[in-house]
């Protein structure tokens, strides 16, 4: 991976200790930095060491002065036309470099930074109050990015630095000597929110977003110990501290909303934690939003694991929340993969808490985001009709399953990218590809994007298998297949692979070649060739000659 910054300001003051920081996160990444003043000539010189570099992504953080120069201090000598006429000027020079480096890196994603000013206006009061003043301008320059986010879509991603400033204070952020001196405007202890700032952005490109929030629910959810308490004395509501609770809740419900799992896990007597979560009239995370329960006397490490387990995730994909410095430092050493948070200090600062977690934060959502919770829930009601059946082969004709596969379908770019960057344990070679990798080969004669949306009686489970196929003469060979954990083992997996195999057969070709590439996750998959009459060649390749008789299974398949 390869990161590029440009900045309007003198980045040599931070690059050193960013890239510190960031290699202290245990990410790694080939770094490229602009000299001081030179953003501009960066991106419209294509012979430029930028463009040399091919970053993948692309951080721009320009200050508003850079572009308004003596329009802040001089406003009031410049006529209503004048200052609108100026910031046009301004708008259409910050399109045009955003679109040029676009164009010139079609494959690179670019997160900017929206504007704030260092100081408050001159003009004090006035400012608001006049037309086309200082506060105006830094709004319509703010709104341009908007509008540029929703004409250039998915690679631009826009950061909000302003909300940063203003959560530290401007006066706090911001450092006019150290401007003077070195043409660096921040702040040193400014510049460690800065870097999280930074880091919390980029984390998404190498990690994959946490799936699931373990909860504890005594002081995390409510005020107060229920088993101590009782329902009616415990702190949750719309006056006092108990608001702080309610409104943590609120924002668990929306990354709840965004599709991360919620699970509680709790030290309490079930039947008392229950009556909170279901009769308090202030709860906002009734039970129906928990996809896990573990209320009871385990240790919560033991009780994580088999919450993963039972969500079919790893623990890695977990962040623990907790108030309670002993249990979080138990996880923290019987779990160190599970992201930890200590809740610390008064309720009113959970949400910022929270809110800081880089691993929790997404810029982008699909519909199966939207839906993750609910077909969670579908899922819940397959596993009990299973129970009800004495063989597999019975079940899944009983859920009367219809396989939509689509053949390159733009519409879905963004889908197939996020499995390619999520799926583990059914990825047959794990290779990580980006949304303009995925509109290559859709648009590429040579290789084909096969999907798959699964529907059963009790729900649509969405896109949840992925194949690229490289398409020759002689021969087809499956670059990529992955399938989401959810539906593993219920042969739409054997749908998929039995029409491919049919469009090889039909297209002329003599053989289908198939790579597994074994990683630390995807021993789920190991035998998949296998069992399905390929022949093994060398470590990787498996091969399967044309015609052939294909593997039986009970989903009814639908070309769309």
């Amino acid at each position: 991976m390869k990161t590029a910054f440009l900045t309007s300001y003198n980045s040599d003051f931070i690059k050193k200790e960013f890239q510190a920081y960031f290699f202290g996160k245990q990410l790694s990444s080939e770094f490229w930095w602009n000299s001081y003043s030179t953003h501009e000539q960066n991106i419209f010189d294509v012979n430029s060491s930028l463009y040399s570099f091919q970053p993948n992504i692309v951080v721009i953080h320009f200050e508003i002065e850079t572009f308004l120069g003596d329009f802040v201090s001089d406003i009031l000598s410049l006529s209503i036309s004048q200052r609108n006429d100026r910031v046009e000027e301004v708008k259409q020079k910050i399109a045009s470099l955003i679109k040029t480096l676009l164009k010139n890196l079609p494959n690179t994603k670019i997160i900017v930074e929206n504007f704030t000013f260092r100081s408050t206006s001159y003009l004090g009061i006035l400012d608001s109050n006049i037309p086309a003043g200082l506060n105006e301008t830094l709004l319509k320059v703010n709104l341009l990015l908007h509008e540029l986010k929703n004409e250039l879509g998915e690679r631009f991603i826009l950061n909000d630095f302003a909300s940063l400033v203003a959560s530290f204070g401007k006066a706090n952020a911001y450092d006019f000597r150290m401007y003077r001196l070195g043409k660096y405007p921040f702040d040193r202890t400014f510049s460690v929110k800065l870097f999280e700032h930074f880091y919390s952005a980029l984390l998404p490109f190498f990690n994959p977003r946490k799936k699931c929030i373990v909860v504890d629910l005594d002081n995390t959810l409510w005020g107060g110990i229920v088993g101590q308490d009782g329902i009616d004395n415990l702190q949750l509501g719309s006056s006092g501290i108990g608001e702080s609770f309610v409104q943590f809740q609120k924002l668990l419900l929306n990354f709840y909303r965004s599709g991360i799992f919620l699970a509680a896990c709790s030290k309490n007597n079930y039947d008392d934690a229950i009556e909170v979560i279901e009769k308090h009239p202030d709860m906002i995370l009734r039970k129906e939003f928990f996809s896990s329960l573990r209320i009871n006397w385990f240790d919560k490490a033991a009780n994580i694991t088999s919450i993963a387990t039972e969500l079919n995730i790893g623990t890695d994909s977990i962040v623990f929340v907790d108030d309670n410095p002993a249990e979080c430092e138990l996880v923290k050493q019987q779990m160190p993969e599970v992201e930890v948070i200590n809740l610390v200090g008064e309720p009113d600062n959970y949400i910022q808490q929270l809110l800081s977690v880089a691993s929790l934060q997404t810029a982008s959502l699909t519909e199966e985001d939207f839906s993750r919770n609910i077909m969670h829930n579908a899922d819940e009601k397959r596993k009990e009709a299973e129970l009800s059946f004495s063989n597999l082969d019975d079940y899944y004709k009983s859920l009367e399953m219809k396989a939509y596969i689509s053949v390159n379908n733009p519409a879905q770019v963004s889908r197939v990218a996020q499995l390619t960057q999520k799926t583990n344990q059914f990825n047959l070679t794990t290779r990580r590809y980006s949304n303009e990798e995925i509109k290559s080969f859709m648009s590429s004669s040579e290789n084909k994007v096969y999907t798959l949306r699964l529907v059963d009686k009790f729900g649509d489970n969405g896109i949840v298998l992925v194949a690229i196929v490289k398409i020759g003469d002689i021969e087809w060979v499956i670059d990529t297949l992955l399938m989401s954990c959810r539906v593993i083992g219920r042969q739409a997996e054997t749908a998929l692979l039995n029409f491919i195999l049919t469009q090889a057969e039909k297209s002329g070709v003599n053989s289908v070649v198939g790579q597994f590439i074994a990683t630390k996750k995807n021993a789920p998959s190991a035998n998949f060739y296998k069992e399905h009459s390929f022949t093994r060649l060398n470590e990787t390749d498996w091969k399967i000659t044309l015609p052939t008789k294909v593997k039986n299974h009970h989903v009814n398949v639908i070309v769309e």
